[in-house]
């Protein structure tokens, strides 16, 4: 028998798996996810050809502990792809001569070639093509293609038509025509930017993504098949009529929960109008396919609950594989996943995947096995796969998902196909990642079969012309991009906030620390409670003084990452009380806040009065959502607005932020535009507008992910990648390669938020937690260690580790462990020596 896995358990039983029936499991699994993308027959080939090196001699020697060192087993399928594409006219004629058929084998071979790690397709050192060098890997070297591979090739091609299977050579054949009728997909897509070197571009990076897609699609069926190999029965995956059952369970659970919101007598008109929106999204879900659409939603109007609803809708209609909740603020994401959970109650059909999650049972009290073992290993494949229906993430792990190199990274991407997919606060991606989000919303939405939906209150345009790469929103035909009609339902109710603007008609007017507290002390002669957000920790730390020095009537609460997040949510949860007691009538609290932009989103506090330092309108939108949230605000009986204020502080200094003082300058623009008068409301529908025609035009060359050290960017690594094109292309006669992108390179550089950061323990109502930590690490009892470790993630501050952190930390070199010394904690400003306060992110 020729074998695929061989397994010795500890009693030296061996358990072997044939080469024949691993790659036909593949392929079979790979072209049932294939057929969701009009591909199954393509990736049943590339499945039934990605391991069959491994009828090699050499291989079966080193599987059999007979030699030792790794062997290479994916080169052969492409060879073996080779012989079968020239010893048919029809198709050897279309090598090197079609663009469709060139991408096609190239494709192939490099989904195969990678399936065990991405790597660049171009060695720029050496002007070397490596599918070139990876084709012709059996040529200085003791491996036997002839001998070995060919002979088993004829045997698996006959185990094929013996099993009703198309055979190879008609397979491909089937495998061309619907890899051309994709192809047809993208060429359309790209050719939707009006720039010509744009459209090359495009489709260069399309292509890039379908490479991506069809590797996730190959990993995932040879690691399911292998993970499975020895273990009767298989772990299930959710099917489509399981998947259904859930669909029409959390179905009912929502319809139920919004028909008690209905049956409250007299609703007011707030809540009827949440209804209403809540009964026109259900509808939209309904008759929306496939497509990314925009859900722009006021603060408290339910878009959450709307969106779930929606989400839930959708799959039930369409039959979709999964629903994913994503938000770019953990703080969001665990709020709202317990919401989530609480409405849908079936925890089973739902995985929460966020850095914060660590589940104990996944702890082991041996050591982890080496890399092969522990990408192949059962319990990794169930915790590293998005196979359960409802995904809770971040957009971190998405974007991870679409770019990064590992294993588990490569493999979710296919459970996004056919998926309703909630991107909750989209106006909050990073200026940098725009070009590439933006392309793949656009992949996803045509060969994927996603049903795309980006909710916020503030919606960004990433539609905008001025954009090298806008998103093409609406469905398959580009019609009804936005979810909710504003010309439907009256949205007035939760107009709560006035909008006033501090900065002079030309945005530039600055106040300082004692102009601030004045404006805030007289507020508070009026009001009860006032949030002041700033850019800077040093602003918020500075006003935060003169209020303690100049407001003894009031409580001042000090918000930055200074605090670990147990403090930060102590002081939030006592605020959110105390404002609660304000709104009811039961007490009265003067509370000032003085924050950074930490609080500005996902937090629900209800203010009356609101400062915001100038930045991005998006964010000064979002921030008014911290402020008369309920419309509960009173005066002498009535019912009245919040107010909002636009400030500029002289203690500011946004040099090291680039991405904030863009963003002001952005917004400062806008506000000279509009030539209003300082008394009077600001008019933020029209401030939006002319703030992301500027934002986006005087920005454009920031929105691509940039590799510093190579001078280009990612759209290019993914895409045309001219430098490397132009590296190697008087290498190549008649022929010359048609796909050239650096993906490894770019999965290395890419990092949504930056890195280089480690989390310092520190000494905050922890001190139980911390005597068992010290006991445990005593004892070397690492499996208490992990499971405490991950307790006291809420008890970190997250700080650069330069050599001047050392004279403040306790430093645990074996586990890399650092520890804030007590006396540098303090209960009210949490990390407090100033030699600390720039190591701090």
């Amino acid at each position: 028998m020729v074998i695929a896995h061989r397994d010795v358990d500890e009693k030296k039983n061996v358990q072997e798996q044939s080469l024949e029936e691993h790659l036909y499991n593949t392929g079979q699994y790979a072209g049932k996810i294939g057929k969701e993308v009009e591909l199954e027959a393509f990736l049943k080939l590339l499945g039934y050809l990605h391991d069959i090196g491994k009828a090699d001699a050499v291989f079966q020697s080193y599987i059999c502990s007979k030699t030792n060192g790794k062997v290479n087993h994916s080169s052969a399928g492409v060879r073996v792809l080779y012989d079968y594409i020239i010893s048919d006219d029809s198709m050897a004629a279309q090598l090197g001569r079609r663009s469709c058929f060139q991408f096609f084998y190239e494709v192939s071979a490099y989904v195969i070639f990678a399936h065990h790690g991405l790597y660049d397709l171009v060695d720029e050192k050496d002007c070397e093509y490596r599918n070139v060098g990876r084709f012709h890997y059996d040529e200085n070297g003791d491996y036997h293609y002839s001998e070995d591979i060919i002979l088993f090739v004829r045997q698996f091609d006959e185990l094929l038509q013996k099993r009703g299977e198309l055979s190879i050579s008609e397979l491909i054949k089937n495998a061309y025509t619907e890899f051309h009728a994709v192809y047809k997909k993208l060429i359309h897509l790209a050719k939707m930017n009006c720039n010509a070197d744009r459209q090359r571009q495009e489709k260069q990076y399309y292509m890039g993504c379908l490479t991506r897609l069809c590797l996730s699609i190959i990993k995932e069926a040879d690691i399911y098949d292998s993970a499975n190999a020895f273990h009767y029965p298989k772990q299930p995956l959710w099917n489509k009529r399981d998947t259904q059952k859930v669909w029409e369970q959390c179905y009912e659970r929502i319809e139920t929960m919004y028909q008690k919101y209905e049956a409250v007598p007299n609703p007011t008109k707030l809540n009827q109008t949440r209804s209403d929106l809540a009964d026109a999204i259900k509808e939209e879900a309904r008759v929306r396919g496939d497509g990314v659409f925009k859900l722009e939603l006021p603060t408290g109007a339910g878009k959450t609950k709307a969106g779930l609803r929606y989400a839930i809708t959708n799959a039930k209609r369409y039959e979709r594989s999964r629903v994913f909740y994503v938000t770019a603020y953990l703080s969001v994401l665990e709020q709202n996943a317990s919401d989530i959970r609480e409405i849908l109650q079936d925890d089973s059909s739902i995985l929460e995947h966020h850095s914060n999650v660590v589940d104990e049972k996944d702890i082991k009290r041996d050591s982890e096995s080496d890399k092969d073992d522990a990408e192949y290993h059962h319990i990794s494949y169930l915790k590293e796969s998005w196979e359960s229906p409802v995904i809770l993430t971040t957009v971190v792990q998405l974007c991870n998902t679409f770019y990064k190199g590992k294993a588990s990274n490569i493999r979710r991407f296919c459970k996004l196909i056919n998926s309703v997919i909630l991107l909750d606060e989209v106006q909050s991606l990073p200026l940098n990642i725009l070009s590439n989000f933006n392309l793949m919303m656009n992949f996803m939405k045509t060969v994927m079969h996603c049903n795309v939906v980006h909710c916020t209150a503030t919606q960004p345009v990433l539609d905008n012309r001025a954009m090298r790469y806008p998103i093409h929103y609406g469905n398959i035909n580009g019609e009804n991009d936005s979810i909710t009609d504003a010309d439907r339902i009256d949205l007035k109710c939760f107009q709560r906030v006035d909008f006033y603007n501090l900065t002079g008609k030309d945005g530039c007017r600055k106040l300082g620390t004692g102009a601030i507290g004045s404006y805030i002390i007289s507020e508070l002669e009026e009001f009860d409670s006032c949030l002041v957000i700033l850019n800077t920790k040093n602003a918020v730390e500075e006003l935060c003084r003169y209020l303690e020095g100049n407001l003894f009537d009031a409580e001042i609460i000090y918000l930055t990452t200074n605090l670990c997040a147990a403090h930060r949510l102590e002081l939030i949860s006592g605020m959110k009380r105390k404002l609660e007691e304000n709104r009811d009538g039961r007490m009265r609290h003067k509370i000032v806040c003085v924050s950074t932009k930490l609080i500005e989103a996902g937090v629900d506090v209800d203010f009356d009065v609101v400062f915001r330092s100038l930045t991005g309108i998006d964010s000064l939108i979002q921030c008014a959502g911290r402020c008369n949230r309920e419309g509960k605000l009173m005066k002498n009986g009535i019912y009245i607005h919040g107010k909002f204020y636009i400030i500029r502080y002289t203690e500011e200094n946004l040099s090291s932020l680039q991405e904030i003082q863009a963003a002001a300058d952005a917004a400062e623009y806008a506000i000279r535009s509009l030539n209003h008068c300082e008394d009077t409301p600001l008019d933020m529908e029209s401030l939006k507008m002319r703030y992301y025609n500027k934002y986006y035009a005087g920005n454009n060359n920031d929105m691509d992910y940039y590799d510093s050290d190579w001078e280009r960017s990612m759209v290019d690594e993914l895409g045309i990648n001219c430098p490397a094109r132009d590296r190697i292309k008087n290498n190549f006669n008649k022929y010359q390669p048609v796909i050239f992108q650096s993906f490894a390179r770019a999965a290395r550089q890419f990092q949504l938020i930056g890195d280089g950061t480690i989390g310092v323990i520190v000494n905050y109502h922890n001190d139980d937690l911390m005597e068992e930590l010290e006991i445990a690490i005593q004892e070397r009892d690492y499996w208490t260690t992990k499971i405490l470790l991950n307790k006291l993630q809420r008890y970190t501050v997250n700080m650069y580790p330069k050599p001047q952190l050392e004279a403040f930390v306790t430093k645990i070199d074996e586990l890399g462990l650092y520890f804030l010394q007590r006396e540098y904690y303090d209960e009210k400003r949490g990390v407090v020596m100033d030699q600390l306060a720039t190591l701090i992110e």
